[in-house]
């Protein structure tokens, strides 16, 4: 039977761990309980010709960092769902000593980077599933099982965008992911379940300092129920940063000591992979150092026989760390994670003694001054460290796994039992019991971040606010900004730290012409109102977001939509929006605008089917396509060819005049309009403009059909602005149309009304028909 596991993914490290009768850590193929998550990639050649990829993960992949830190990635997770334009990232990708190539990717946007590696881009999530392919494979080999599911952990302040890569990473690495479970709700779990007995309850901190964030949850336990009161902390601060400053005071003490002016500069002098070489070094003795201090009073950072001085000199590194040095080094990172501990405290209106305990996880949670902080802050005697800092996240996934499996391990006898059991079959172990006091029966999760959605006018809107309980579901109305507005583009946002984070754009698409009915029934119900939308937000227990909408007296009909992560879908998407601006500023004609609302309105139907939800992957057929769309529109409305009007036209035609159309004509009618309407959608530029020709051409063919529509036109708009002279424009319908259909040989008859009549609708047209538009896509309250 598959098993489930939970996996702890962390920055620096990461670890897996199954719950049987006891929790478990599961040994990789090194024998070793924790993975670094480290990650390079070689190219063999094959046959001496063709380059091969060949990728290697883990504690192989960190001792390759010296020999090659360009193709070798550590950290990854901090990129995790994150944009080339996050000014962290940049901060990253400008830093002398960061080796990897990090950048926009070829085929999405600025919301999304890849790093390239042997000249192939790889996203931030296909290197995270590398590193969870290779637990898989090792605790399949562990257990001599097949594992297919996973409780995975992620930082509790991850937002929607790096929660939606964990998944992709997941699904990447054949893994089914049964919850992303906040890391310090995870080591909660772990404490918790060994903690606190079934008649008390206990409010906790869980103060989880990792590798590459620092993430502050307030747990409320009791009898196997995880209520999350508020979580807070920072996704950018963690052991990485600790180790950058140490790299700064030893690079600068070297300096110092062989009185050299510019060390960055000395450093890209070197010759070859010297540099590289250098900080691969500088790494790993920085993070032994950082290690030793947190039991000794001093360490060493020795790296010799690397660097030359301008004369060709040896220059080695010899430098030794005090404990006293090191905590003034990272003073300001211990501040700062204190002031967010207080910042908690506040936004959930909690003072420090109403918190029971705080549990100290995660690496760099061990330093000695870290400690001592927080004891300043709730007292000693509340403070505890885990007994397994680095393995206490994996183990409160594993538990949780073991909750949400369908079947289990009975603790009495080790039979299999299923979750609906309340005792074993087997031994009659109370297992209901067992849970409530010893296990997990639920956990209510809160929101992260604050969520809004942008209005037309700049301002923001908030949806659901900073811890709410999870799952969550809140459904706002928004008016649209135009009658007959046949798009919507709106853009949500987390507030992080003070600062917006974009979660992803959600684009729909109206399509009003196959629902005309109901559109004129609405505009005569509502005269001069534009429609409403309801718009839900669904925030999942996972914290990731689902969008949906509605409009308001249309339960029918279909909008489309999709919410856009920084990929390939995205950045067609902005396409769409620089094509519209560029045609909002040239005000077109209403006929070129409403031409290319049809148009777009297809192509977002077909952007939202481009990508791959669950392993992220481009169609690239849709992608050619919507691409070959976008430029047939632009060419389109430059040459002011107004296809779907012009086919619109013609089916009016159809359904006004069809009792004085004979079936051959009409038959003739419609073969083009269907032509046109397939190259619409399908055909190149030069078929598009050869259909519309074509139909174009036959319309031609009926110059009094199309005069009596010139005057109906005259007559609607004199219905709007001059209702005493429209009068004029129907009677002459009605009479060119009695004639007609009763005397059909002798239209001729009818050139003096005709003559009588045209140069007035011309007037008229003239004066009121020489409308210019814009595409509106946006929502107001």
């Amino acid at each position: 039977m598959a098993k489930s596991i939970g996996i702890d993914l962390g920055t620096t490290n990461s670890a897996a761990s199954i719950k049987k009768v006891a929790v478990e850590i599961i040994e990789n193929s090194e024998g070793d309980l924790i993975t670094p998550s480290c990650v390079t990639v070689q190219k063999k050649k094959v046959l001496g010709i063709i380059k091969k990829s060949d990728i290697i993960v883990g504690k192989h992949a960190l001792e390759w960092i010296k020999q090659d830190p360009v193709n070798t990635v550590t950290a990854v997770k901090r990129l995790m769902g994150r944009s080339i334009s996050n000014p962290e990232v940049q901060k990253i990708i400008s830093n002398s000593r960061q080796a990897n190539i990090i950048l926009a990717q070829s085929r999405g946007t600025d919301n999304s980077l890849v790093i390239r590696l042997q000249e192939d881009e790889y996203r931030p999530e296909q290197i995270s599933a590398e590193i969870l392919k290779k637990i898989h494979k090792d605790a399949e080999t562990y257990l001599d099982d097949t594992v297919e599911y996973a409780v995975i952990t992620v930082p509790a302040y991850f937002n929607d965008k790096q929660k939606h890569a964990t998944r992709t990473a997941a699904s990447l690495a054949g893994l089914k992911v049964q919850r992303l479970l906040p890391e310090p709700t995870a080591a909660a779990i772990s404490f918790g379940v060994d903690q606190v007995t079934d008649d008390e309850a206990r409010t906790i901190m869980v103060f989880d300092f990792g590798g590459g964030t620092f993430d502050l949850s307030v747990l409320t336990i009791s009898a196997g129920q995880f209520l999350e009161q508020g979580k807070g902390g920072n996704m950018w601060m963690g052991g990485e940063d600790i180790d950058h400053k140490i790299e700064d005071f030893v690079i600068n003490e070297t300096a110092r000591e062989y009185d050299i002016d510019d060390m960055p500069q000395l450093l890209e002098q070197q010759e070859g992979g010297v540099k590289n070489r250098f900080l691969g070094e500088l790494k790993r003795a920085v993070e032994q150092a950082k290690i030793k201090l947190s039991d000794q009073e001093e360490a060493y950072v020795e790296i010799l026989g690397c660097l030359k001085d301008s004369d060709g000199d040896l220059l080695d590194v010899d430098i030794t760390l005090t404990r006293e040095q090191f905590e003034q080094i990272i003073q300001p990172v211990v501040e700062n994670a204190m002031g967010l501990t207080r910042q908690l405290l506040e936004d959930i209106y909690f003072t420090p003694d109403l918190i029971d305990n705080v549990l100290l996880v995660g690496g760099s949670s061990k330093i000695p001054c870290i400690i001592r902080a927080v004891e300043d802050i709730f007292g000693a005697d509340k403070v505890l460290l885990h007994d397994r800092p680095m393995l206490a996240i994996a183990e409160g996934a594993a538990i949780l796994s073991h909750r949400l499996s369908d079947t289990y391990e009975c603790t009495g006898c080790g039979h299999t039992v299923t979750q609906a059991d309340t005792v074993c079959p087997e031994c009659g172990f109370d297992l209901e019991g067992h849970i409530m006091s010893h296990g997990v029966l639920d956990i209510v999760h809160s929101t992260a971040h604050e969520y809004y959605v942008a209005l037309e006018n700049g301002e923001k809107y908030l949806f659901v606010e900073k811890n709410t309980p999870l799952p969550c579901e809140r459904t706002e109305t928004f008016k649209l900004v135009a009658l007959s507005q046949e798009l919507v583009h709106m853009k949500f946002f987390n507030i992080v730290n003070t600062v917006e984070e974009s979660i992803g754009d959600f684009w729909l698409g109206i399509d009003q012409n196959s629902n005309m009915d109901a559109f004129y029934a609405f505009q005569k119900e509502n005269p001069g109102q534009p429609l409403q939308i309801d718009v839900t937000l669904h925030i999942d227990e996972n914290n990731l977001v689902a969008v949906s909408a509605a409009l308001q007296g249309f339960p029918g009909l279909e909008l489309t939509r999709t919410l856009s992560r920084g990929q390939a879908d995205e950045k067609l998407f902005m396409a769409l929006e620089e094509m519209i601006n560029d045609a909002n500023e040239k005000k077109h004609s209403d006929y070129t605008i409403d031409d290319m609302t049809a148009r777009i309105v297809v192509m977002v139907k077909n952007i939202h089917g481009l990508i791959d939800g669950n392993t992220g992957k481009v169609k690239e057929s849709v992608y050619n396509s919507v691409e070959m769309s976008l430029d047939k529109t632009k060419r389109m409305a430059r040459e002011r060819i107004d296809s779907y009007p012009l086919m619109w036209y013609a089916e009016g035609l159809i359904s006004k005049f069809g009792m004085v159309l004979s079936p051959k004509e009409i038959s003739r009618l419609q073969k083009k309009i269907h032509i046109l309407k397939e190259m619409n959608l399908t055909g190149t530029y030069e078929q598009n403009v050869k259909a519309h020709e074509n139909l174009d051409k036959c319309i031609d063919d009926f110059p009094l059909l199309n005069m009596v529509n010139l005057i109906m036109k005259a007559a609607r708009l004199c219905d709007m602005h001059e209702p005493p002279r429209a009068v004029k424009f129907h009677n002459a319908v009605s009479a060119i149309m009695d004639n007609v259909k009763h005397n059909k040989s002798e239209a001729q008859t009818l050139a003096p009304i005709l003559d009588e009549i045209m140069p007035e609708v011309h007037m008229v047209l003239d004066k009121y028909d020489q409308r210019t538009a814009i595409i509106q896509k946006g929502i107001t309250r």
